[in-house]
């Protein structure tokens, strides 16, 4: 029997990556982001850190995969990667 994080495929980074940008904090996520790390990458991890119930309040939870180093933003994928193209497309 093989253990979760021995069935996620290897990740290669492309020799010019400076950074990885994960959406979203769950399990294979981690291991790809602690890969990342690894290889030297800056990691931004996006998630807002909870979620909107059906009655409209909010239930939030703490990230677990942050380590010394990482950016945390704490916005949706939707509203993050909107930002990001906003902010390329000034460069």
């Amino acid at each position: 029997m093989c253990r979760y994080d021995q069935r996620i495929p290897a990740v290669t980074f492309h020799p010019d990556a400076k950074a990885l940008v994960v959406i979203g904090l769950h399990a294979d996520r981690r291991w790809v982001a602690k890969r990342a790390r690894e290889a030297g990458l800056k990691v931004f991890l996006v998630d807002p850190e909870g979620f909107p119930r059906p009655d409209g309040s909010w239930f939030a939870y703490p990230l677990e995969a942050p380590q010394t180093g990482d950016v945390v933003v704490r916005q949706t994928a939707a509203a993050a990667v909107s930002e990001l193209e906003r902010q390329l497309n000034l460069a």
